[in-house]
């Protein structure tokens, strides 16, 4: 998949390197430092993962590229997985610091959604974001992404979708939950 500036391609089994140097910078998890990969063998046990999730569903994350110089700047797309009883897509983007503010991430993610309405538009897609992560709070709503209502968010975290299936049609018409930027 191509937008203007990136390549958004699956993840080859030669990726974990570059998963580890993207995953295993600690200025990438600024908002969640725990979560940095220890080890390239870290990253390669994801890089498995997400390549199985691939095999089993024929999408999931990609290696995001910079598409003139064909350097992976970081990983991200859509997983199938169950939230709150509800099958629904995870939007997940992870890029390198160098790489921020530069519009990629509300690129690669706005490249998501539109595959995801066009080619499984029953699932709700939502993103988890930190309550600390203002940027990535911005990319979600930036593509469409509306805040869930506070009974539905986990601890540490904000809830953004597409929809949800609890909410009536009016809500989802009229925006209820949308956070105020």
């Amino acid at each position: 998949m191509r937008t203007p500036r990136l390549l958004l391609r699956r993840l080859r089994a030669e990726d974990g390197p570059a998963m580890f140097r993207v995953h295993g910078d600690p200025a990438t998890y600024r908002y969640s430092p725990e979560s940095v990969h220890r080890s390239l063998a870290g990253s390669e046990a994801m890089l498995q993962l997400c390549r199985r999730h691939w095999a089993e569903h024929g999408f999931g994350y990609w290696a995001i590229e910079l598409a003139r110089e064909q350097t992976v700047i970081g990983f991200g797309g859509l997983e199938r997985q169950r939230w709150r009883e509800h099958e629904v897509l995870n939007l997940y983007y992870r890029l390198t610091p160098s790489a921020w503010g530069q519009g990629y991430a509300t690129e690669m993610a706005r490249t998501a959604l539109q595959l995801a309405r066009a080619y499984l538009p029953s699932l709700p897609v939502i993103a988890r974001i930190r309550i600390a992560n203002l940027p990535s709070q911005q990319v979600a709503l930036k593509v469409g992404l509306r805040r869930l209502p506070e009974e539905l968010e986990e601890p540490g975290y904000y809830i953004f979708a597409s929809e949800y299936p609890g909410w009536s049609r009016r809500e989802q018409r009229e925006g209820i939950g949308e956070a105020a930027s």
